[in-house]
């Protein structure tokens, strides 16, 4: 009887226990659940975005891909084979450092969700049977956790995805834009013919390195190798020490110092931007090319009209002091020393926004000969013009005729011991050999010396006509000369001319020819009203 007694009991217990969790759910669990599971949602939405916030627009994050990052070759989409060395710039943020910033919302969501989900479970179990029994009031806890959670699981995954979609739309027109701006960056340059020219290795380059000016202890991380509008930044990039540069070449000529990417030694202000003119004068020993590069230098500084001419670097400076003492003492020049580099003469040119740098190279006629030294001469590869000095007394047929009877003419003109075809095919094969295409070149064929040439006989009519001149080298035995300067270069034009001339006009006519095709201010005037040009021999 009492085991009936306790059944019943026991299963009265049971009903009121399930009559009573149906009551709890009824008006405390459904309640709570809908209460709990909006609640933890908002609540949940609310913490993500102000996490979101804080990680954004808020702190720094401890997790910062820095400049350092960038050398070290951690970006690897710079890490190509074709790629310049990274330089010590801040990426742009939509390249690395907002994936960094999404990590680390993601990392500080679940540090605020673990401890939570820690602590209820460890209520949990203390609670033991209590509070498996107390189900009814645990469920809308859970409820509430997980709405918790989903809300800022949400957050989470809505800002990564518009995060993957701002990144995507400015990484499009970030690329666009920087290959517009190359593009304009390099259609600038070949327009205006600009390039770095390197003084010393003579290395000739569209990008040149340029340096920051800010605090960097005169290490490597003020060179930036590559400052076009790319990763690390399109209109602008801000260096390490913080400074902000412009990008594009043209951009960076303007108020940065550049310097060469293959020596590294100090370029010409504004190199890369200002139009770039290299003139080699080549020859053989004695036969002029110092004299003519003395009396075209100090004739384009003296004779320079509207156009602001000045010297570029103090070596110009140190060497146009030197040239304007021998042409105004009407001396000669001194012997180009075989054994140095040819440093060129810098000369500046500015007509109102016009910029130009004009290198007058004069190497030793020994070293021009010499395989083994020319090869260093990479300025002529890169020339567009080139000045070739003929000295007539060294003409086989005007030696042979005239060498006895006017010993002493020949013996002022220190006539040069070297044939003149030979001086030149040294130098044509060597442009040849570096893969140089001469016919795209244009060269000035000079026949320096005139002021004494002209006292042989039959001379005295001779005059600076390139038609005129070019008859009188054929008619003298220079054809075969004359026949491969026409079939080597696309355009030919001949010149005579005396360095000594009194009015100083003769020695510019080379240097006004080659300028006139090249877009700088003109340094000299152009040729008075009515006098015929000369006729210009074109390669076809």
């Amino acid at each position: 009887m009492q085991v009936v007694v306790f059944i019943v009991l026991g299963a009265l217990a049971v009903a009121a226990y399930f009559w009573l969790c149906g009551l709890l759910f009824v008006y405390v669990t459904v309640p709570g659940m809908l209460v709990g599971a909006g609640g933890g949602f908002a609540i949940g939405v609310g913490i993500g975005l102000v996490t979101v916030f804080m990680v954004l627009f808020g702190e720094q994050t401890a997790r910062v891909f820095t400049p350092g990052n960038v050398v070290a070759g951690k970006l690897p989409i710079l890490r190509t084979p074709t790629a310049i060395r990274p330089d010590f710039a801040w990426p742009g943020y939509f390249v690395v450092q907002v994936w960094l910033d999404w990590w680390v919302t993601a990392e500080r969501i679940i540090a605020v969700l673990v401890p939570v989900w820690d602590w209820s479970w460890a209520r949990a179990r203390q609670s033991g049977w209590f509070g498996l029994a107390a189900w009814p009031l645990l469920v809308p806890v859970l409820v509430a956790l997980t709405a918790l959670t989903a809300g800022l699981a949400v957050v989470a995954v809505v800002v990564l995805l518009v995060l993957v979609l701002v990144t995507a739309v400015v990484w499009t027109l970030g690329a666009a834009i920087s290959v517009v701006l190359r593009g304009l960056d390099r259609a600038g340059q070949v327009v205006r013919r600009s390039a770095g020219n390197c003084p010393r290795c003579y290395q000739v380059s569209a990008l040149p390195v340029y340096r920051c000016e800010g605090p960097h202890h005169g290490d490597e991380s003020a060179l930036h190798h590559d400052i076009r509008p790319g990763l690390l930044g399109v209109f602008y990039r801000r260096c390490g020490c913080g400074r902000r540069l412009p990008t594009m070449v043209l951009r960076a000529a303007r108020s940065m110092a550049a310097l060469c990417p293959l020596c590294g030694a100090d370029l010409h202000s504004g190199a890369g931007a200002a139009t770039d003119v290299r003139v080699p004068v080549f020859g053989a020993p004695s036969s002029g090319k110092t004299h003519l590069v003395m009396a075209g230098v100090v004739g384009m500084l003296r004779q320079s009209g509207d156009v602001q001419v000045t010297l570029a670097d103090e070596h110009s400076e140190r060497a146009y002091r030197s040239f304007a003492a021998v042409i105004d003492s009407g001396g000669s020049a001194v012997k180009t020393d075989a054994s140095g580099q040819p440093i060129a003469i810098t000369l500046r040119m500015r007509q109102g926004k016009r910029d130009a740098l004009v290198h007058v190279y004069d190497a030793a006629g020994e070293a021009l000969n010499n395989p083994e030294l020319n090869e260093k001469f990479q300025y002529l590869d890169g020339a567009r013009t080139l000045v070739f000095v003929l000295d007539p007394f060294a003409i086989p047929d005007v030696r042979q005729r005239y060498q006895r009877t006017f010993a002493d003419l020949f013996r002022t003109a220190n006539v040069s011991a070297d044939l003149p075809e030979p001086s030149y095919q040294n130098i044509v094969t060597r442009l040849r050999q570096y893969g140089v295409r001469t016919e795209q070149k244009r060269l000035a064929f000079v026949v320096s010396k005139r002021d004494l040439v002209q006292q042989l006989p039959g001379t005295n009519g001779l005059t600076d006509d390139s038609d005129a001149i070019r008859g009188w080298l054929v008619d003298r035995g220079a054809d075969n000369l004359v026949t491969s300067a026409e079939r080597d270069f696309g355009t030919v034009r001949y010149f005579f001319v005396s360095a000594k001339d009194a009015g100083g006009d003769g020695p510019l006519r080379p240097f006004r020819w080659l300028l006139d095709d090249e877009p700088v201010p003109k340094p000299v005037p152009q040729q008075a009203t009515g006098e015929q040009t000369a006729h210009q021999y074109n390669r076809t």
